[in-house]
């Protein structure tokens, strides 16, 4: 029996995706250091969101978190206050630590997310936390329309998702646990598919997930890369290859995410896989319900790789 009393299946449930979001230059349409394709595809998306799905909450899963230990699963709250952004990037020109992003949280969903979690033997527990960068950066792409190099925020400081709320949720303690990150993943997926009855607004609230990494990271080799003629390491086009024919095709992809562990490609596009764990997460959403997974973008640059995918179908409002 769920430890979530009411709810409903959701009759057009929304689709998950997977972003590639960059560092906070990925903020600026025209950043040299930016991808305009990936940053498009990403505006596009977030005005469907916005415009056209308006779910009631985002579950958003990001590489900067991680729990503070094992089987722990820990979900950001603010007390009823807009979420704070964590400026958790060093060294960059001061305005962009003077962006703005405006989003709610809700603490409602927050617990269920966590008694859901409980239930199927995870520990987890509620944190006063802001959103980290990667949230925030890519998701001010999607759904504002300001920055401080282009036009000013709006002097009344509203909510950028007016009826959106958004909840972050942690990736597990390890990153080479890929088992708990797919399971967490399937685990979410029941908040995308079904609508959670909220007493305190009388009514059905809908969700969807967004999980933010990237689909080759490898910061270490990004001034060597510069360097070189082509600009373009060797392992990153074979890499999101690979992993754009797993997820698209393997039926079985938590099996081939961890034979991945076992192939040196593995190491060179993602030195440490805090960025690789949010398409695990994604595929994890994606398997139960038997979803189909679709590259909707991708394109290499110096060592990272800017792939972007959905997963499941979008509705038919």
């Amino acid at each position: 029996m769920s430890s979530i009393t009411k709810f409903i299946k959701s009759p057009n449930p929304l689709p998950t995706f997977f972003f590639s979001h960059g560092g906070p230059t990925f903020m600026y349409e025209d950043d040299s250091f930016g991808n305009k394709g990936a940053w498009n595809k990403i505006k596009n998306i977030g005005s469907k969101i916005k415009n056209n799905w308006k779910p009631d909450y985002i579950i958003v899963l990001s590489a900067h978190w991680q729990s503070s230990k094992n089987n722990l699963i820990e979900i950001s709250t603010t007390n009823g206050k807009e979420n704070e952004l964590i400026y958790d990037f060093y060294g960059f020109p001061n305005y962009m630590y003077k962006e703005e992003f405006h989003s709610k949280n809700n603490k409602f969903i927050a617990g269920e997310i966590s008694k859901k979690l409980k239930e199927f033997g995870f520990d987890s527990k509620l944190t006063n936390r802001g959103i980290d960068h990667g949230v925030w950066v890519p998701f001010k792409v999607a759904f504002s329309d300001y920055t401080t190099q282009t036009k000013p925020q709006p002097i009344n400081k509203d909510l950028d998702l007016p009826t959106t709320s958004i909840i972050q949720v942690s990736l597990t303690f390890s990153d080479k646990d890929f088992d708990s990150n797919f399971k967490l993943g399937e685990i979410l997926n029941f908040f995308r598919e079904n609508e959670i009855y909220d007493e305190s607004q009388q009514k059905y609230l809908k969700g969807m997930i967004i999980c933010s990494g990237m689909s080759v990271h490898n910061l270490r080799d990004l001034g060597i890369s510069m360097r070189q003629p082509s600009q373009v390491m060797p392992y990153v086009k074979p890499f999101n290859n690979l992993l754009k024919n797993i997820v698209e095709k393997e039926e079985d992809k938590l099996l081939k995410f961890n034979e991945l562990q076992k192939n040196p490609i593995l190491r060179q596009a993602h030195p440490t896989f805090e960025h690789f764990l949010p398409i695990i997460v994604a595929s994890g959403v994606a398997k139960d319900s038997n979803l189909p997974i679709k590259e909707l973008y991708n394109d290499e640059f110096a060592s990272l790789g800017w792939g972007i995918y959905q997963i499941g179908d979008s509705p038919k409002l």
